[in-house]
């Protein structure tokens, strides 16, 4: 099993690609049953009488249960298997697919209404081409480090502590401290430069939590102070599991979100009333709504002038 560490390490690298699929991963929990319904935000009520626009990257597929449907879970097996809400106006010989034992997919661009339970394409779908951005759900997470660099640049100040042993020591630390708010890899050069630095969030004393972590970790270091500690976060987040599991509609799935020190909620399409609710029950900024479908500025509103 790799390591927190190293499985963070491809964390930022695969940011930019969480907006295609939802997959169920090490600290996620994905609601794979439960299409969400449709809300609208509360500037909607000032824009032209028209249906909102959305847009989404995402896999699309059909097989012999179900017509081509819209992925927000998928496990990319081979074929894939699909969960997700329906998606009208769809034609197979407008793109180009995949097709294996009667399985039928692909990854597209798609741009179209929803109506809390289908996808209405309004315009056609289009291929995802190598170096494409994703259309949809925004990551908003800063990958680059937050502290200064320290005199003579991010080095280690002791390699023998730089391992997969001793990345595994850290984490073992980390659990057991009261103040521990959560961690990351960070890209000083940004995400192609190659040079890492492991940052680490605690509540309080960050001068005696250095001293704990230099006893098992000799690589380059960034120490921040954060609002909540991992315990409060996770007390949040086991609570949104069971309000997704016990159906609450506009859940799609639970994540971490360290780099904000808040729980992540995905969902299709988000409010400032659900926002509003998650900020009354858990503390204003203890979770953050990702939204699964992007909404498209209207023509002739400001936004899309």
């Amino acid at each position: 099993m790799r390591s927190p560490f190293t499985a963070l390490r491809t964390l930022g690298a695969l940011a930019a690609l969480s907006a295609l699929v939802l997959v169920t991963a090490c600290g996620q929990e994905m609601n794979a049953n439960r299409p969400a319904p449709g809300s609208v935000s509360e500037s909607d009520a000032n824009r032209p009488n028209r249906p909102q626009q959305y847009a989404v990257t995402a896999v699309v597929l059909a097989n012999a249960s179900h017509g081509p449907q819209i992925c927000h879970l998928a496990r990319m097996m081979m074929p894939p298997t699909c969960s997700g809400p329906d998606v009208v106006g769809w034609d197979w010989d407008a793109v180009t697919s995949q097709s294996v034992r009667g399985i039928r997919w692909g990854t597209y661009h798609l741009t179209g209404t929803w109506d809390g339970k289908r996808f209405t394409l309004t315009e056609p779908a289009k291929n995802l081409r190598p170096g494409d951005k994703p259309r949809g759900g925004v990551d908003d997470r800063d990958f680059r480090t937050p502290c200064k660099a320290p005199p003579g640049g991010w080095k280690p100040v002791d390699r023998s502590k730089v391992s997969h042993a001793a990345e595994q020591r850290l984490q073992e630390l980390l659990e057991q401290d009261p103040e521990y708010g959560g961690h990351w890899i960070s890209y000083p050069a940004g995400l192609r430069g190659g040079q890492t630095v492991t940052v680490v969030t605690f509540t309080g004393d960050l001068p005696g939590n250095e001293r704990q972590i230099r006893t098992a970790w000799g690589g380059p270091l960034c120490l921040l102070t954060v609002e909540r500690s991992q315990q409060e976060l996770r007390t949040v987040r086991e609570d949104l599991v069971k309000r997704m599991r016990a159906g609450t509609p506009g859940y799609l799935g639970v994540g971490s979100d360290p780099v904000n020190n808040r729980v992540r909620l995905y969902v299709t399409v988000p409010s400032d009333h659900m926002q509003r609710e998650l900020d009354r029950r858990y503390g204003k900024g203890a979770v953050g709504l990702s939204p699964w479908l992007h909404p498209k500025a209207l023509p002739g509103t400001a936004s899309g002038r």
